[in-house]
């Protein structure tokens, strides 16, 4: 049986145009959102899991995104290729993804059809197969995506920074995981983190579209109320010590060009400057009049730059990436970006500039409207790193940042002590 769970938007604080979301819970703990548009009869139809890089472990990495690939693999009550055969015959899309707080799945489709894709989800939250023949297959595939993504300068540089960023927490790990645990994790390894964590009070369901919300309620109910509550997966995220300086690494591989990549320890989504800094990443980069174009692009120096942070559950890194160009200095490109963000942490960023980002930022948002996929989301990913309130109140909360805030962050968190600082530098032939 499912509840509503109250906790309207404070009046006034919604976001125009868009049909508030209503959150339901069921006995067994599984939560799920649902948000009527009826502009179109397609409904998205996402299941999101609290499991990604950071619930793993040195041994088990990429546990997570290789359990994607195998709950793709077919049940018995829908076969290797059925469900994407079925879904695909509906006029509907799906997919998967995994990062480093979760792990997600989709169907969007015509909302006729769309009880099929409710019964897929449930059906592979808990029927997974796993035969050893489809485990052992599948590992030369994770393998293969991990080789094609170290054969990319910008990745293995990414991988490098972060891993010297952190000390202790898993984000330093990457998602894909390390080729030594590919080639050793078991069938039972890969099992047990699929029963442990596909479990619905550990899960988030979000349907937006074209629908009755009390049908979409039994609807739900019918297919994932019979599945039992599991444990509540316990994990302790490790707390990583404050960086009391400069961190560098350098990569050095054939490629075409020099990169440089700047990784600052910023807080968890639910920090008070959380918007901030989000302001603080388009000012930096957000078009060709913004800090970081105007001071190394239109220069000459780099071919182009780039600024922001994520939103997670724990404390993450706010990124500058900097491509250069070939008859470029390192030091001295290093130096003027460096520049840069001492020059906005120092004088301070104008009102003009931060009326151009919130522009951008309500573009963004009129753009993220347009389809129900996106919306839906939007919802998961803003409840996986803190509240899907916040997928309607963000531009609320930008319009209280002032630019004092977005000043006191860069000076706050874009310093010295606090940086990691990586080098791609290319050497031998060009791959």
């Amino acid at each position: 049986m499912a509840i509503e769970v109250p906790g309207a938007l404070p009046k006034g604080i919604a976001s125009p145009g868009r049909p508030q979301a209503r959150q339901h819970m069921l006995s067994n703990g599984l939560s799920f959102l649902t948000r009527e548009v009826r502009t179109s009869p397609i409904v998205s139809f996402w299941v999101w899991y609290r499991v990604g890089g950071r619930h793993e472990v040195p041994g088990t990495t990429g546990a997570s995104h290789w359990v994607e690939h195998m709950v793709f693999k077919g049940t018995d009550r829908f076969p290797k290729g059925v469900a994407d055969k079925t879904i695909a015959g509906c006029g509907g899309v799906r997919n998967g993804m995994t990062w480093v707080d979760y792990t997600a799945y989709y169907e969007t489709m015509p909302s006729r059809h769309i009880d099929i894709a409710i019964a897929i989800e449930a059906d592979r939250m808990t029927n997974a197969r796993f035969l050893p023949d489809e485990v052992a297959s599948e590992r030369g595939v994770v393998i293969s995506e991990r080789e094609g993504s170290e054969n990319q300068p910008g990745y293995a540089l990414f991988e490098e920074t972060s891993a010297a960023a952190y000390k202790l927490h898993a984000y330093g790990q990457p998602v894909v995981g390390y080729k030594h645990d590919l080639r050793t994790m078991t069938r039972d390894t890969l099992f047990d983190h699929y029963r442990r964590f596909y479990v619905p009070n550990n899960a988030i369901v979000v349907a937006v579209g074209d629908f009755d919300t009390d049908d979409m309620v039994t609807a739900i109910d019918k297919e994932f109320g019979i599945i039992p509550r599991g444990p509540d997966p316990s994990i302790v995220a490790a707390v990583e010590p404050v960086q009391e300086g400069e961190r560098r690494v350098t990569v050095r591989r054939p490629g075409p060009v020099p990169i440089l990549s700047q990784a600052y320890h910023v807080p968890a989504s639910t920090h008070p400057d959380t918007p901030a800094l989000w302001l603080l990443g388009a000012v930096l980069s957000a078009g060709r009049s913004s800090r970081l174009y105007t001071a190394l692009v239109n220069t000459g120096l780099a071919q182009s730059a780039g600024a922001g942070s994520s939103d997670t559950r724990d404390p993450y890194l706010f990124r500058v990436s900097v491509t250069s160009r070939v008859e470029t200095d390192p030091p001295r490109l290093e130096a003027a970006t460096i520049a840069e963000l001492e020059r906005l942490a120092r004088d301070g960023v104008t009102n003009a500039e931060l009326a151009k980002v919130r522009r951008q930022f309500r573009a963004g948002y009129v753009f993220g409207s347009e389809g129900v996929t996106n919306q839906a989301r939007s919802l998961g990913q803003h409840e996986i790193s803190d509240t899907w309130r916040r997928a309607d109140t963000y531009l609320a909360e930008l319009d209280q940042v002032t630019a004092d805030d977005v000043q006191r962050v860069c000076a706050t968190y874009l310093v010295e002590r606090n940086r990691t600082t990586g080098w791609f530098l290319p050497e031998g032939e060009t791959r």
